[in-house]
């Protein structure tokens, strides 16, 4: 089996509704407990080649890993045997093929549509999925997992923008709250401009970045 990241074993281990995804703050906190490197850019954290997107409301990661395709599959694998070593915390499903047992150069991963694969356990729901090189708009995509961790109780649409919660938050929340607040689906522009000037350098180079992303400038975040 090839050894997983610490961090990547550590959040895995912290993956609990009460713990990791219990709010905003627990979130950050748990992610930098377990190595993992918060970026300038709202809910984004990275460790050892490995990246996460995060959300605070609902708590949520996603965890990305690109590659080589044979090693992105053996990582894939590895998750998958760190989650099934502990029966008494986790319930194992899928709907597809189950490639959990699968070896990394297996042919029914090119002869069969791999899904993902479910686990349910701790008040969370986690979700391994795991893809080779595919075409993605103008580019392409290189071989990927995704691990994605939610609350089971989050609903499957997401929640709808709370708009009094959005201006409390960036009026009287935490540095950590602001600093998701600024990564939040159609946060209006002219909350993201009063999050350009936070009086915290992480939240507003985070709303910087934000705003540079919208503009669809993504080499220098300053210029």
């Amino acid at each position: 089996m090839r050894t997983l990241p610490d961090a990547v074993t550590a959040l895995l281990r912290a993956a609990d509704a009460d713990t990791l995804l219990r709010d905003a703050d627990a979130l950050a906190d748990t992610l930098a407990d377990a190595g993992w490197a918060p970026d300038v850019e709202s809910g984004r954290f990275s460790a050892d080649g490995w990246d996460v997107v995060s959300s605070a409301w609902p708590p949520n990661v996603s965890v990305f890993r690109d590659g080589d395709l044979l090693d992105v599959r053996r990582d894939a694998l590895s998750i998958v045997a760190t989650l099934h070593a502990e029966p008494h915390r986790w319930v194992f499903d899928t709907e597809g093929p189950d490639w959990s047992g699968w070896s990394a150069d297996d042919p029914r991963w090119d002869d069969e549509p791999v899904d993902w694969l479910l686990w349910r356990g701790q008040g969370v729901v986690v979700q391994l999925f795991t893809a080779p090189a595919m075409t993605a708009g103008p580019g392409t995509l290189p071989p990927h997992l995704h691990l994605a961790i939610e609350r089971d109780d989050s609903p499957s649409e997401g929640l709808p923008r709370d708009e009094a919660r959005d201006r409390r938050v960036a009026s009287e929340g935490s540095v950590v709250e602001r600093w998701f607040l600024v990564g939040e689906h159609d946060l209006p522009d002219e909350m993201l401009a009063a999050l350009e000037g936070d009086p915290d350098q992480r939240v507003s180079a985070a709303a910087v970045s934000e705003r540079h992303m919208r503009a669809g400038r993504f080499d220098d975040p300053t210029g």
